[in-house]
């Protein structure tokens, strides 16, 4: 909710008004496309022992207030000549008014649901899974879901999984049924469809991968490596409260910063603001997120 005290800062403005909008850009001999499935409204608490007198000073730089925090929820249709996928499928009904907008997003990049050759899931989560089905029935009736084998054994063993994560359960495990006879499981390293290779990023879950599209001008998809940009960028130590194994994400998340950085590999993901296509920059001890034309 926002804040009382504060005008709405400008990137949490511009997350807010961006449900069911699209934007394209070229990777690899594909059109990527950015498609906003809305967003979710949070407060610190979200980032476990984080003080707001903290957090204040790292995001007023970066365009958020700490006390007033929005975070988009993205999925992306990678368009071929003669093929069609998606990396994730957003919150489908799950959730109220500000998310969802996943196929309207679609339609309006000219882009059908039965169309869809494949689901590239980053990992099972709800605002991942969701979209995947209306009640029993599969939205993407055509389509084979891909999931990385760590993440197919991590759900399949509920016993392991915290009562935050076991919220979860029932949506990961619809993902799996709506999908029975068409899922694909997979390792990091593969190239899951020509010009894609999952990319291992465990740490959010076990199994959390993304997906890089190769050859000219290369894209990194992270799926949820971070969730507050404005703050997890400038200290990639604080962790995101539904982190499986907040240490490994911490280590996971500093290394492919690093990596990016270095390499100046563009990137975008699931929960940065929309659109989200950028590269990244060090600074200091921590990254700056620096989004690309498409992205303004």
């Amino acid at each position: 909710m926002q804040s009382d005290s504060t005008t709405e800062a400008p990137v949490t403005a511009g997350i807010r008004r961006s449900a069911g909008r699209s934007v394209a850009t070229d990777a690899g001999g594909y059109r990527v496309v950015a498609l906003c499935d809305g967003h979710v409204d949070f407060d610190l608490s979200r980032l476990p022992g984080v003080a707001l007198d903290d957090a204040l000073p790292v995001a007023a730089p970066r365009g958020v207030d700490a006390r007033d925090l929005a975070v988009s929820v993205n999925a992306f249709a990678v368009v071929g000549p003669d093929r069609l996928y998606l990396v994730d499928s957003g919150n489908g009904t799950i959730r109220g008014p500000g998310l969802g907008h996943l196929l309207q997003a679609m339609a309006a990049a000219g882009l059908r649901p039965e169309d869809v050759d494949a689901v590239l899931m980053t990992h099972m989560h709800g605002d991942h899974v969701a979209g995947l089905y209306d009640g029993d029935r599969s939205v993407f009736p055509n389509a084979e879901m891909i999931v990385s084998e760590a993440e197919r054994a991590f759900w399949d063993a509920p016993e392991q999984l915290s009562e935050l994560q076991r919220g979860q359960l029932d949506m990961a495990r619809k993902g799996f049924a709506t999908h029975s006879g068409r899922t694909t499981i997979a390792n990091p390293g593969a190239e899951v469809v020509p010009g894609i290779t999952m990319v291992a990023l465990p740490g959010h879950t076990p199994g959390h991968v993304g997906y890089r599209i190769d050859g000219s001008d290369p894209l990194l998809i992270w799926g949820d490596v971070v969730h507050l940009p404005a703050l997890q960028m400038a200290r990639p130590d604080w962790y995101f409260v539904f982190d499986v194994d907040p240490e490994t994400a911490v280590a996971t998340r500093r290394r492919i910063l690093d990596e990016v950085a270095t390499d100046g590999i563009r990137v975008t993901g699931a929960h940065v603001p929309f659109p989200g296509f950028a590269r990244i920059e060090r600074a200091g001890g921590g990254y700056l997120y620096r989004p690309t034309d498409e992205s303004l």
